[in-house]
């Protein structure tokens, strides 16, 4: 299982991953496609709370595609297989 913690930690946009028991910081990601990946992944999370058969397949599927997109190409082969767990760490 992987953690990728995203949100407004630090001033570069970069993100953070738990790797070996302990926070690594990782730079680089624009801003903006960092502002979106967090809205793709909270936008994913409430269609899971859709009701009506089949709603939440379609309201996803565009979504999981993004993210899934955004995180290998920041994660490269990491992001292929097994679990990752995004964490949003937005203040409110």
């Amino acid at each position: 299982m992987r953690f990728i913690i995203i949100g407004q930690i630090g001033s570069d946009a970069g993100y953070w991953t738990i790797e070996n028991g302990h926070p690594v910081h990782h730079g680089g990601w624009e801003a903006e496609k960092l502002a979106d990946l967090t809205s793709a992944a909270s936008l994913l999370g409430q269609t899971a709370r859709l009701k009506t058969p089949g709603l939440a397949d379609i309201a996803s599927k565009g979504l999981a595609e993004f993210v899934q997109r955004e995180l290998s190409s920041h994660l490269g082969d990491q992001a292929k297989g097994g679990t990752i767990v995004i964490v949003n760490a937005q203040a409110r």
